[in-house]
């Protein structure tokens, strides 16, 4: 049956620190009982050079086990959100519940889409018929990575499966790595694999509050939107900021932001947020950083720490109602790094919600440049989101041929 630990520490030499945090995890596994896969996320206090003692280091105490993970500007535990330092958060998975090796892939920044399908397709060949029910968790470096591309492209080589992760961070740029065994690599994604019969669900909560309805967007040019709801595009956010609860938003420093989101679906957070500008040679249009489509919807957001908050309770409340009949066995949690102090003014905000539905579970997260999480059916890259990844709990029994 499926077992997990956590631990973490905070020592400036990376070796200690990366032993420290595994010993803690495999304690958690209870007995002498050995990890299969240790999931490493090291703050960004350690160097390029220092990540590497931080995996000899996890090494030296996991045995045989697999290893992964990545670089963060902050580490995450279900207890604590530890920015800018030198910690180290591992999660140790074992009990002999095969899980599928990891998989790297090269080379993303050339052709991201390309990388994204031969990761969809690697996913796809491990699981075979399986895959109903299944998730592909994948860490990137976010460095010039066109994030969204790289999502598209999973999509293309896994239809249907279920996606989440995150692009690692650090303090400088080019500095983000992510871990395959003993090394720490750039300009490479490192994924696995959670099994149905280990029930992962996946949860998005987004840090900004809706300061419009939801409008049709009615026409297109590539990345700039000419219409919504059949009117010129910059008519509409002139409406939305003429409402009178919104007429002081033009004179706030944080800029509104757009949610996009598809008709054909209106849950709660089936959106996605996105930078938006109003082109000089196009001023009655809004540009976005990505094509856009005819059947898409915008509303009009902004960052917000006490709407994130809400929505943040609202949900751990469906996972709560997901895993009523048996709790999950650990945690990943993808938290962008423009939430916690950022966002609230301090750090733990997040974690003490989730520890306050869930306890003591085995859980690390990372501070990350961007979230990819299933919206409308298909893996989408976020930003301002935190998404929490569920698993285990009572294994499903494998199905019948």
């Amino acid at each position: 049956m499926l077992c997990a630990g956590s631990g973490w520490a905070v020592i400036d030499d990376g070796f200690s620190g990366g032993r420290t945090a595994t010993r803690l995890a495999l304690d958690g596994l209870g007995g002498d009982q050995p990890a299969e896969l240790l999931i490493v996320f090291a703050g960004a206090q350690h160097s390029a050079d220092e990540f590497r003692a931080v995996l000899n280091g996890v090494r030296d105490v996991g045995g045989d086990a697999t290893i992964i993970g990545g670089s963060t500007t902050g580490i995450i535990t279900v207890t604590n959100e530890i920015e800018n330092s030198s910690a180290v958060a591992v999660l140790a998975l074992g009990g002999g519940v095969k899980i599928p090796p990891p998989f790297v892939v090269a080379s993303l920044r050339e052709d991201p889409r390309e990388a994204g399908a031969k990761l969809g397709r690697l996913a796809r060949a491990r699981l075979g018929a399986t895959m109903e029910g299944a998730a592909l968790v994948v860490l990137a470096d976010p460095h010039q990575l066109d994030a969204t591309a790289f999502a598209n492209g999973i999509a293309e080589g896994a239809p249907g499966l279920a996606v989440v992760g995150a692009g690692v961070s650090s303090r400088e740029d080019g500095g983000a790595r992510v871990f395959s065994d003993g090394e720490a690599l750039s300009d490479a994604a490192v994924g696995f694999l959670i099994p149905a019969r280990l029930r992962p669900s996946i949860g998005t909560s987004h840090g900004c509050q809706a300061v419009s309805k939801s409008f049709p967007i009615t026409a297109v040019e590539h990345n700039v939107i000419l219409e919504i709801d059949g009117r010129p595009a910059i008519e509409v956010l002139k409406d939305v900021l003429d409402l009178p609860d919104n007429r002081p938003l033009e004179k706030l420093s944080v800029p509104l932001l757009a949610g996009l989101g598809d008709r054909l679906c209106d849950g709660r957070s089936d959106y996605v947020v996105r930078p938006f500008v109003v082109p000089d040679e196009s001023p009655r249009s809004l540009a976005l950083p990505e094509p856009m489509r005819v059947g898409q919807t915008i509303r009009f957001t902004l960052r917000d720490a006490i709407s994130a908050r809400e929505d943040m309770k609202a949900m751990l409340e469906e996972q709560t109602q997901e895993w009523k009949a048996a709790p999950p066995t650990f945690g990943l949690f993808f938290n962008c790094a423009g939430r916690g102090s950022a966002l609230y003014g301090q750090s733990g905000l997040d974690p003490e919600l989730i520890h306050r539905r869930f306890g003591a579970l085995p859980m690390v997260g990372i501070e990350s440049t961007f979230e990819i999480a299933p919206t409308c059916g298909q893996p989408q890259v976020h930003m301002l989101t935190g998404v929490l990844l569920l698993a285990g709990g009572e294994e499903r029994p494998p199905a019948i041929a």
